[in-house]
């Protein structure tokens, strides 16, 4: 690469990251500022939560100015935060059921029963696979093959944050299913269907929480054949997905959180065969990605929300690349890096249907909409093994998609999302031609805070 295409390169870099900064923290600070506005005036911290249309109970009298003050008595946070006050005990409380099991609260916000915020849908697939050359004595004039290869585990595909996911923890068991049409792990395409179980586990009052995914699919196989267009379908396990949440602030219709997620190589290695089933080479599955990530909620009635992650992905080490040859044992000749990431997801909804109170088993209907940008940060990387030369160089990703969907609460306690994507890039830079979506949800544990909008 030239200095010029290197500086380029740099520069284009500068003005992506800038305008993605610049567009979370402007959403960001309108949202706070529009969140600021729905909060209720200040009242007296012995007044209790304020229920819609009631008022707060007046000031207590003072002591006779001649009684002695009684000493401090410190108490620990969790109790002052749970513990039941007068003005609390004629009040109104949410209903109680597996996911809006009432608990006390310090804040001042209004009970809102009818608001919620659902998982986002989320796109994409996973970073574009590397290319595999086989030329003549490492000459320049190509000989025999030029395949595509997908890096170790990449036949599963990654799993962004974005999917079936919100910026606030909780408590749930999940199922995510996948089904993408013309995914380019070979020259014809290749469909693939992915299945993810999860969990999601709060801790800290509901603070913070850790997520677990394990995704699977029928894709394409980790042993593949050089000449072999096809390579035949199988079932393959993917990379094991932790994420780790925090959130940092929250008000009545504003929240935003921050974490780090860990892929962690689970997955088969990729070899490669010639004729007569010779290993020619094999990409060992041992890069360790990290995820770290922004996310923000807001709500600012009960019907709309609007919510957005950003999101980044490094890989740590890399994936070793070893030869094979039959007269001697595998020899590691360099390792492949995966491209760098950037990811930035956002996407609104509105409950058209909107009755949490009944006993109908159908209480919320929601459609939604959403727009995912996928940007690499680095080029793919580039092994040389004369006469193989395995990975590509100057090759980059620029994605946008969009998905639509509908969501549907049953009861209090569960969710069933079914959602379309689409790519809005050209050709030469989609990830499938399409998805289709479905996304299962059950909530437990008790909620900690229903006086807000972005509930948990």
């Amino acid at each position: 690469m030239t200095k010029y295409e290197h500086k380029h390169s740099m520069v284009q870099l500068d003005r992506t990251w800038f305008l993605v900064t610049f567009l979370f923290a402007g959403l960001t600070s309108i949202s706070r500022g529009f969140a600021q506005e729905q909060l209720p005036a200040p009242i007296s911290p012995s007044a209790g939560p304020v229920i819609s249309g009631q008022s707060p109970t007046a000031t207590p009298t003072p002591p006779p100015s001649n009684s002695s003050p009684a000493p401090l008595q410190m108490q620990p946070l969790n109790t002052l935060l749970n513990q039941p006050n007068a003005n609390q005990a004629g009040q109104a409380q949410p209903a109680a059921g597996p996911f809006f099991t009432p608990r006390a609260s310090a804040s001042t916000s209004a009970v809102s029963q009818r608001a919620f915020s659902p998982s986002m849908i989320g796109d994409g697939f996973a970073p574009a696979p590397f290319k595999v050359m086989f030329k003549e004595g490492g000459s320049s004039g190509q000989s025999g093959a030029y395949i595509s290869v997908p890096g170790a585990g990449g036949s599963v595909g990654t799993s962004k944050i974005v999917e079936n996911a919100s910026p606030i923890p909780r408590d749930r068991v999940y199922f995510n299913y996948s089904d993408f049409n013309g995914v380019p792990l070979t020259v014809n395409g290749v469909n693939v269907n992915r299945y993810t179980p999860g969990f999601e586990k709060t801790f800290f009052n509901g603070m913070s929480s850790i997520e677990v995914r394990t995704p699977f699919a029928s894709t394409l196989s980790n042993n593949l054949y050089v000449f072999d267009s096809n390579n035949g379908g199988s079932t393959q396990f993917g990379d094991l997905t932790i994420y780790l949440k925090q959130l940092f602030y929250r008000s009545e219709t504003f929240a935003a959180s921050a974490g780090l997620g860990f892929e962690l190589p689970t997955a088969s290695n990729t070899n490669v065969y010639g004729f007569a089933n010779q290993q020619l080479f094999s990409v060992k599955n041992q890069a360790v990605h990290l995820l770290p990530f922004l996310g923000s909620v807001y709500s600012p009635n009960d019907q709309l929300f609007v919510q957005q992650f950003l999101q980044f992905d490094f890989d740590a080490n890399g994936n070793s690349v070893q030869t094979n040859s039959p007269n001697s044992s595998p020899t590691t000749v360099g390792r492949l890096t995966d491209m760098s990431y950037l990811y930035y997801s956002i996407g609104a909804g509105y409950w058209l249907y909107n009755n949490p109170g009944s006993d109908q088993f159908l209480t919320r209907i929601a459609p939604i909409v959403e727009l995912h940008y996928n940007k690499s940060l680095t080029s793919t990387d580039l092994v040389s093994a004369p006469p193989q030369f395995i990975g590509a160089q100057g090759i980059n990703q620029d994605l946008l998609n969009g998905t639509i969907g509908v969501t549907a609460m049953f009861k209090q306690n569960s969710t069933l999302t079914l959602g379309y994507v689409t790519p809005l890039s050209s050709i030469d830079h989609r990830q499938f031609n399409s998805e289709f979506r479905l996304m299962f949800n059950w909530f437990f544990g008790g909620s900690v805070n229903r006086f807000s909008r972005v509930q948990f």
